[in-house]
């Protein structure tokens, strides 16, 4: 049929809807995988694991093709413009963000370097600072462990990040306020997240 034509032919000629037409075509589709199977609604529930699957190893497949094309600069065969190009976006997207991460974080290091020089300069503020900093780091260390993050998670720049924030506030009870807020915009992102792999499921 002509692109569009589809529902129109299913309102005229066929007395169930849309979706039922597009179960009974998904159906047709892996009919020689569910053959066997006697009751209808388990039939389509078997159809959405096999659709599925399919989509993960698309996906898997989808992943390939990028990293190819980001060591080549050459599509591969089989490249698809939607869903490869957009991979595409959001692998780039990534790693400008981590590089302008990476940039901070050298600044940032630079910066506390500069510091340093310059507190050489007094020595009893050298002192001081060098105390505030040990303080400091160690009062993390002891804050991650009380946390339970794992070893692996004691490097995460992300989690350092969070802790520093969390320190630099004026008291403990602005830290709990801002853990709650932290809590619930994380549990927004994950119900958006939860919602998107749905619908694509």
């Amino acid at each position: 049929m002509p692109h569009g034509a589809f529902l129109p032919w299913i309102d005229k000629n066929c007395v169930f809807s849309e979706r039922t037409a597009r179960n009974y075509l998904s159906l047709f589709r892996y009919r020689n995988k569910t053959a066997t199977v006697a009751d209808l609604q388990d039939a389509y529930k078997q159809v959405k694991q096999l659709e599925s699957a399919e989509k993960h190893t698309e996906r898997q497949k989808s992943y390939q093709r990028v990293g190819q094309y980001k060591k080549t600069g050459i599509k591969p065969d089989g490249w698809k413009r939607g869903t490869d190009d957009t991979l595409v976006k959001e692998d780039i997207d990534r790693d400008e963000r981590i590089r302008r991460f990476k940039e901070r974080v050298e600044e940032d290091k630079q910066a506390k370097e500069s510091k340093k020089k310059d507190y050489k300069q007094d020595s009893k503020h050298f002192n001081e600072a060098i105390s505030k900093l040990t303080s400091r780091v160690e009062e993390r260390e002891t804050f991650k462990e009380q946390i339970r993050i794992s070893s692996e998670g004691k490097e995460n720049p992300f989690i350092d990040a969070l802790i520093d924030y969390l320190q630099g506030l004026d008291d403990d009870n602005r830290r709990l306020e801002a853990c709650h807020n932290i809590i619930k915009v994380a549990k927004s992102i994950a119900k958006e997240l939860d919602r998107k792999v749905y619908s694509e499921t």
